[in-house]
């Protein structure tokens, strides 16, 4: 099931012109499992929209991602639905062998003749999902700052240290 799963985000570049293409890929949970077994979210699904600008040297793709998860709130434990939107750029340059230079670039081999982009979808979803997961209606209390103590505390001096305090 792995391979053939994984098939559907597969892109064939070398059939393509040089010029603009757009193709939609539509994911869910079993995307985010089949990376990683120990996902906090439930519930996952979006669509992904590639544009590839193809040029003899190198492919510009860009990745728009839209889509939703069920996430656990860290204080209340309740679930609540976190909307996914992102958008990222990645360049592949066309090269001898396989390397990544940097997250925005990436060397593959000229006579590469598919790139699946599964890996990307999930890198991208999973780098929106915030660590500190509130629900919506606690939104305006997850500052610190909205949290002030104040103590009335009296401040005694010694009525000795007195005469010392003037000479200040």
């Amino acid at each position: 099931m792995d391979k053939k799963f994984l098939r559907k985000f597969d892109v064939k570049i070398q059939s393509l012109s040089n010029n603009k293409h757009s193709f939609l890929f539509e994911f869910n949970h079993s995307l985010l499992e089949h990376f990683s077994e120990e996902i906090e979210m439930k519930n996952t699904f979006g669509e992904c929209n590639l544009e590839i600008f193809k040029t003899d040297m190198m492919l510009n793709a860009t990745f728009s991602i839209k889509g939703s998860t069920e996430l656990i709130c860290d204080r209340t434990l309740k679930n609540f639905i976190y909307s996914i939107n992102t958008e990222n750029k990645i360049l592949f340059k066309f090269g001898d062998f396989d390397e990544e230079i940097s997250e925005e670039m990436i060397v593959i081999e000229r006579n590469k003749s598919i790139i699946n982009i599964a890996k990307y979808i999930y890198e991208f979803v999973i780098l929106k999902i915030p660590v500190k997961r509130l629900h919506p209606s606690l939104k305006n209390e997850d500052n610190i700052d909205n949290f002030v103590f104040r103590t009335n505390v009296i401040k005694k001096t010694d009525p000795r240290l007195d005469p010392l305090n003037k000479l200040k």
